[in-house]
């Protein structure tokens, strides 16, 4: 996760990247006490019906999680007891990326700007409070806010339009570095013309 040239803007995206959800993942025991097969819960929750509109702010993080616990009290044996196992779920907001959170604090004592570009919900403002990572950034790009996803060009477009904004002057594509932990993401960045790279731990 290095750049060979210094560049106007950093950009991170969260998930995989910043955050990581596998330490304290709640899915396995829920699944458990459902009497759900392995992966159920995920399955559910990413379903491209369910998450499309709550990435795209068409649908609240509480109204995404109320479309997830309704579904699965469609399959499992005990409905009544969904909602009490999956506020595991609804806690765990994952833990930081310690060698990302090195990197971002390195840059920022350099004088550098740094973002976080999100497939996210509208509580990722909160979860970056709750995991004390809101003083890494200088903006968040969020999905939620744009209207649409990565990989979607529209979706760097609006980002790139918000840093901009935030460093009030134009910015050439190939300032912003850029690092996902998605090939395809990574690959949208780099037909968008940010020098992108793939995050690899």
């Amino acid at each position: 996760m290095t750049s060979t040239r210094e560049h106007t803007a950093y950009v991170f995206d969260l998930d995989g990247v910043v955050r990581d959800f596998a330490p304290g993942d709640a899915n396995p025991a829920i699944e458990a006490a459902l009497g759900l097969p392995a992966g159920h819960v995920a399955a559910t929750a990413f379903r491209s019906e369910l998450l499309l509109p709550t990435i795209t702010g068409r649908r609240s993080f509480d109204a995404w999680f109320d479309a997830i616990c309704t579904e699965l009290e469609h399959v499992v044996p005990e409905p009544a007891r969904v909602r009490e196992h999956m506020e595991a779920w609804r806690t765990h907001r994952g833990t930081v990326v310690d060698e990302t959170v090195e990197r971002l604090e390195s840059l920022r004592s350099d004088g550098h700007r740094t973002y976080v570009f999100t497939n996210g919900t509208d509580y990722v403002p909160a979860e970056l409070e709750l995991l004390g990572l809101t003083r890494l950034f200088d903006g968040v790009l969020n999905s939620a806010d744009f209207g649409v996803a990565k990989p979607d060009q529209q979706a760097y477009a609006a980002a790139h339009r918000a840093i901009e904004g935030d460093l009030g002057r134009d910015v050439a594509p190939e300032e912003v570095w850029f690092t996902d932990d998605r090939a395809e993401n990574v690959r949208a960045a780099r037909e968008f013309g940010w020098d992108a790279e793939l995050f690899a731990r």
